[in-house]
């Protein structure tokens, strides 16, 4: 079975395994993109991940990129925190839509723009499903989805 990512960061890292001991398996799932992602979270790596990753692509093939990293990184064990993007709104689309056509803006401008009126006011997003004949029922519906916007 082919090592996963965890145990290719560990090869250059803590274990420190030599390209040539990886099986074809363990050398086709290297993965120069998501190794640099996550060495990126590690504040101790993050300048000299930003240098060479300029070499991982297209550059450096993934084998010598493996030794490049398995000679720059100290031997020592990381705890790596992924850190995730912020959930998306929970909100329908008919809403959003409501709101692109009146604003005249992309979906995404109007969630920003939501999650910034719902704590500016939020009866001005009330009113404007109000202005376009929403019904009582969904506009209760929307307030509490509106809840979970963070």
């Amino acid at each position: 079975m082919a090592k996963n990512l965890f145990d290719h960061i560990k090869g250059v890292t803590f274990r420190k395994t030599k390209w040539e001991d990886l099986s074809d398996e363990d050398k086709s799932s290297w993965n120069n993109y998501m190794i640099n992602r996550f060495f990126s979270m590690e504040v101790e790596l993050t300048e000299l991940i930003n240098e060479v990753q300029k070499y991982s692509s297209g550059i450096l093939t993934s084998e010598f990129y493996y030794k490049l990293l398995h000679d720059v990184l100290p031997k020592q064990s990381f705890y790596l925190k992924y850190i995730k993007a912020k959930n998306k709104l929970e909100l329908d689309v008919e809403f959003v839509e409501i709101f692109c056509s009146h604003y005249q803006l992309s979906r995404r401008e109007v969630y920003e723009y939501i999650k910034y009126l719902k704590d500016i006011n939020s009866t001005e997003l009330l009113d404007i499903l109000k202005m376009y004949g929403t019904k009582e029922t969904d506009i209760e519906k929307f307030q509490k989805q509106l809840k979970n916007v963070k």
